[in-house]
C-alpha cells in the first residue's frame, strides 16, 4: 500500500468513486456541464502521458456541497487503482499544519488539493501575512510540479479567475490547465441520486422514504448520502428493510 499512500494517513471515504457520482438530468445544461467534467477528469487520470503541459493540471470549482471533493478523490482511487503515487490535501481539515505540508510531494504522480480557497486570497480565518505564505508555497508547488511532470488537481468554491491572489503570478498558475464547474443538484436530482446509490448497494430506497427525510432533515446531498450510509449499515446489522418506521427508529 506504500505506493498509494496518501499525505499525512488521510484516506479516501469509501464510496467516493466516478461510478457512484450522479451528474443529473442529461437533459439540463448544468448537468450536462457535469458530465462533461466527469469526462474530462476521468481522462486526466487515465492519461499516462505527461507530455502535454495542458494535461498536467485541471482546476474544479463550485459551490458548497456540489461534489468537488467526491471528484477529487475519485480521481485518486482511480490513480492508486493504477498503482500510482498520490498526495491528498484537504485544506479545509488541514490547513492548520501550515504551508510546509505543500513540501516533499516529490515523490507523488498525482498532487489533489481540495478547497484550496481555505487558504489564498479573502480566506477570512488567515492573516494577510499568513495567506502570502499559502500562496507562495502553491506557486512554488506549482512550478516544480511542472518540472517534474507530475499532475496536479486543484478544488475551490469560486472561479480560480475570481480568487484575487495576493501574488498575481499564481493567480495565472491556477488556469494554466483546464478549469471546470461543477454546479450542484436539483432537490429532484438528489433524490435520484440516493436512490441510486442504494441500487449499488443492493437495497431499494423508497419515494415514501426519500420523501420522509427530505421533510425533516437538510437537503444538502453530504447530509442525505451520509444518512444513507447510516441506513444501510443499521439496516444490514438489523437484517430489516428500510422503510419510514426503521429510518424513524435509526434516527430519531
Amino acid at each position: 500500500m506504500s505506493s498509494q499512500q496518501l499525505t499525512l494517513n488521510v484516506s479516501l471515504r469509501e464510496g467516493f468513486r466516478f461510478a457512484s457520482f450522479f451528474v443529473g438530468n442529461l437533459s439540463v445544461n448544468s448537468a450536462q456541464s457535469n458530465f462533461e467534467v466527469v469526462g474530462a477528469l476521468k481522462a486526466f487520470v487515465s492519461n499516462d502521458s505527461f507530455a502535454q503541459a495542458t494535461c498536467q493540471q485541471n482546476f474544479v470549482w463550485g459551490e458548497k456541497n456540489s461534489g468537488k471533493t467526491h471528484l477529487l478523490q475519485a480521481c485518486c482511487a482511480e490513480q492508486a487503482r493504477r498503482k500510482g503515487i498520490i498526495s491528498y490535501i484537504p485544506l479545509k481539515t488541514m490547513a492548520d499544519f501550515g504551508p510546509d505540508i505543500l513540501s516533499g510531494l516529490s515523490h507523488s504522480q498525482l498532487i489533489v488539493i481540495d478547497d484550496i480557497d481555505r487558504v489564498i486570497a479573502s480566506a477570512p480565518e488567515l492573516a494577510s501575512s499568513q495567506r502570502q505564505d499559502w500562496e507562495l508555497a502553491l506557486f512554488n508547488l506549482i512550478n516544480r510540479a511542472r518540472e517534474n511532470g507530475q499532475r496536479l488537481l486543484f478544488s475551490s468554491r469560486k472561479n480560480p479567475r475570481n480568487l484575487n491572489c495576493i501574488l498575481p503570478d499564481l493567480g495565472s498558475r491556477l488556469i494554466w490547465g483546464g478549469c471546470y464547474q461543477l454546479h450542484a443538484l436539483s432537490d429532484e436530482d438528489k433524490r435520484r441520486a440516493m436512490q441510486a446509490r442504494a441500487q449499488q448497494r443492493g437495497f431499494e430506497l423508497s419515494d415514501r422514504v426519500v420523501d420522509y427525510l427530505f421533510k425533516r432533515y437538510p437537503r444538502d446531498i453530504k447530509t442525505l448520502m451520509d444518512i444513507l450510509d447510516r441506513l444501510d449499515k443499521e439496516s444490514l446489522r438489523q437484517k430489516t428493510l428500510i422503510t419510514v418506521p426503521f429510518v424513524k427508529q435509526v434516527l430519531e
